[in-house]
C-alpha cells in the first residue's frame, strides 16, 4: 500500500521530498501524465501544495483540507473522510489545525486572480478553496477507485486581488516563476502593481512555511498507507 502526492510547484515539491522521504511526489506537468507516472500500487493520492481562498473563512496561512470538491461539470466528488479525521487527530498535537472544506477545482489557472472572481466562486459553489491540481488528482482517483484526499495551506485569501505581474506570463508550464518575465514588469511598473506583488510573495513565504510544518506532522500517517 503507497499514497502518491501530486503538488503544483517546484517549491512546493521541494519542500513535500525533504518532509515525506520515500513517498513519490510529483508536480507541474506530471499532472497530465498521472496515469503512467502513478505506480499501480497506489491506494491513495494526495493533493499537497498551496490554495487560493474563496470565501471570508479562510485567511492566509490557514489550512484547507477537502471535504467536497466541485468542478464545471458533474457532480461533486467525496474526499475520504475517515482519512480527514485521521488528518486533523494527527497534527492536532503539533498545534496545528486543519479547517474541512467544500473546495474547487477544475483544473484550470486563473480562476480566481481578484475578490470579483473569487465571491462568484463561492456563491455558485459553496467552495472555499481553491488550486489546479485537484481535478486532475480526482479523475485518476476515480479511474483507479482508489481514495484522494487534499491537504492545503492558503497563499491568498478572499480579499486578494492578485495583480497582473503575478498572473499569466509569470507562470512556466512546470509550475516555478518565469523571473525573466517577472523583474521586466517590475521594472515598467513602479506602483501599486509591484508593492503588491511583494505582499503575493510574503503570504507565499508563510503558506510554504505552514505547507513544511503540515508536511512533517502527517509525514508517518502517509507513510502509513
Amino acid at each position: 500500500m503507497t499514497a502518491v502526492i501530486v503538488c503544483g510547484m517546484p517549491d512546493e515539491k521541494r519542500i513535500l521530498t525533504a518532509a515525506l522521504p520515500g513517498v513519490m511526489v510529483l508536480s507541474g506537468t506530471d499532472k497530465l501524465v498521472l496515469s503512467a507516472l502513478v505506480p499501480e500500487v497506489c491506494t491513495r493520492l494526495i493533493g499537497m501544495g498551496v490554495c487560493g481562498g474563496l470565501s471570508p473563512n479562510l485567511v492566509v496561512p490557514q489550512i484547507a483540507m477537502a471535504t467536497t470538491v466541485s468542478h464545471k461539470t458533474g457532480p461533486a466528488a467525496l474526499a475520504d473522510f475517515n482519512w480527514n479525521a485521521r488528518a486533523a487527530a494527527t497534527v492536532r498535537p503539533a498545534g496545528i489545525a486543519l479547517h474541512p472544506v467544500a473546495y474547487y477545482s477544475d483544473g484550470l489557472q486563473n480562476e480566481a486572480n481578484d475578490p470579483a472572481q473569487r465571491s462568484a466562486l463561492f456563491a455558485k459553489y459553496g467552495a472555499e478553496a481553491i488550486d489546479d491540481e485537484l481535478r486532475f488528482v480526482i479523475a485518476e482517483a476515480k479511474a483507479r477507485d482508489i481514495p484522494f484526499n487534499s491537504v492545503r495551506p492558503l497563499s491568498d485569501d478572499y480579499r486578494a486581488k492578485l495583480p497582473l505581474l503575478a498572473t499569466g506570463n509569470i507562470m512556466n508550464p512546470d509550475g516555478s516563476a518565469n523571473i525573466a518575465y517577472l523583474l521586466s514588469a517590475l521594472g515598467q511598473d513602479q506602483g501599486e502593481g509591484a508593492e503588491s506583488v511583494f505582499k503575493v510573495a510574503d503570504d507565499y513565504r508563510q503558506s510554504l512555511d505552514a505547507l513544511e510544518a503540515v508536511a512533517k506532522a502527517l509525514a508517518d500517517l502517509i507513510a502509513s498507507e
